[in-house]
């Protein structure tokens, strides 16, 4: 009884090790035949059987390199991939199970192998690519990162690819991950005025001022003058209130390039602010007009400038309606000042106008018609009604 007992095991494991060669043989012919989802089927019954452990590491290896090529044939195919969207990381998982399963098999087999993996690395890449482009940037980020991480396995690691991942983290307000990925490259060695730049923008992305403000410098210590640096260095004052301390820098920023209306346009908003000590409406406006006659279509410089003039219009009449006395030096300080103020509505006027005509809304339509009717201008205000 004891002898049949046996047999019947050992008749069973041979029956069980004959499936397993079938199946693994059926998902070879099924792959050639460009009938993937059969291969799917087959290969997956073979390697996921409970038997499959007892077969001979050649002979695992093996179904792991079908495995793998069966995958990235699925990935090639857009309809299938669509139905397998792990596809590319179970054909990785294979070729990397066939080498550590039998070394001698990968050695013996890697010019069906190695330049798989390097496919699949590619893929990796294309994808984060894509998403990408269509701003589906956590996603861009994770693939870009798969494909660096697989590209280690190889002679020449993509260091392109651990860049755009930090990039892709760094568009999509990941911060902490942006960082992460940047941390690598510095490891690596590398040392691009954009680490720096990044680097700083995503500790400004934390609220981390005095982080931001460090590596900018570590930035400028290796790249003096660097535009892009400095560029950064103005965003982190800007974004902490601190648009005072910006200024020196966007002087030099003028220097270099004296044609950049948005630098122009940002000395403007800082004189422009009157919440702060250094408000200087003069400046503002010089520097809004110099940002206008570099680019005549600069909507945002005509929005502020009609904004800056209204708001000096409606702190001469404030002023005027201070006046309470009615003799004759009261009356003509106040008709001055109401003529200042209506002179300033009609300085200001053409550029809430060519504001409106660029990008028309409500709000700036219910400005424009205001500065007609504070102007006695009817004509106008019932033509702006009728639009």
């Amino acid at each position: 009884m004891k002898k049949l007992v046996i047999l019947l095991a050992v008749v069973f494991t041979a029956n069980v090790m004959m499936a397993q060669k079938t199946d693994r043989t059926n998902a070879y012919m099924y792959n050639k035949n460009g009938q993937y989802e059969k291969a799917v089927e087959a290969i997956e019954k073979c390697v996921n059987h409970d038997g499959f452990l007892g077969m001979k590491p050649k002979d695992q290896a093996q179904a792991w390199l079908y495995r793998g090529m069966i995958y990235l044939n699925i990935h090639q195919n857009a309809e299938l991939a669509a139905k397998y969207p792990d596809c590319l990381e179970k054909a990785y998982e294979a070729l990397e199970n066939c080498i550590k399963t039998d070394a001698g098999y990968a050695k013996d087999n890697a010019q069906d192998i190695y330049p798989r993996i390097a496919a699949i690395a590619v893929n990796f890449f294309q994808d984060g690519v894509e998403n990408f482009n269509n701003q589906v940037y956590p996603q861009a980020a994770v693939s870009f990162r798969k494909s660096y991480d697989i590209s280690l396995s190889g002679a020449n690691p993509d260091t392109s690819a651990l860049v755009n991942a930090a990039l892709a983290y760094q568009r999509g307000g990941m911060y902490e991950e942006a960082l992460a990925n940047y941390e690598d490259l510095k490891n690596l060695g590398y040392k691009q005025v954009d680490l720096y730049k990044n680097m700083a923008a995503c500790y400004n992305g934390l609220g981390n001022e005095e982080k931001s403000l460090e590596m900018i410098q570590a930035g400028l210590d290796k790249f003096p003058g660097d535009a892009a640096m400095i560029i950064e260095k103005v965003n982190v004052y800007l974004k902490n209130g601190r648009g005072e301390d910006a200024i020196a820098d966007l002087n030099k920023l003028h220097e270099m390039d004296p044609n950049n209306a948005s630098i122009l346009f940002i000395l403007g908003t800082i004189y422009g602010d009157d919440t702060h000590d250094i408000f200087d409406a003069d400046k503002a406006i010089e520097y809004y007009t110099q940002a206008l006659q570099v680019n005549p279509k600069f909507y945002d410089a005509d929005f502020n400038l009609a904004a800056l003039y209204i708001n000096l219009s409606n702190k001469k009449k404030a002023e005027a309606n201070e006046i309470t006395g009615f003799s004759k030096a009261e009356i003509q300080k106040y008709n001055g000042l109401i003529q200042e103020a209506e002179e300033l509505l009609r300085t200001g006027l053409p550029y809430a106008k060519e504001a409106y005509d660029a990008e028309p809304s409500d709000e700036l339509k219910h400005v424009l018609k205001s500065i007609y009717v504070q102007l006695k201008m009817m004509d106008e205000a019932k033509a702006l009604d009728a639009e």
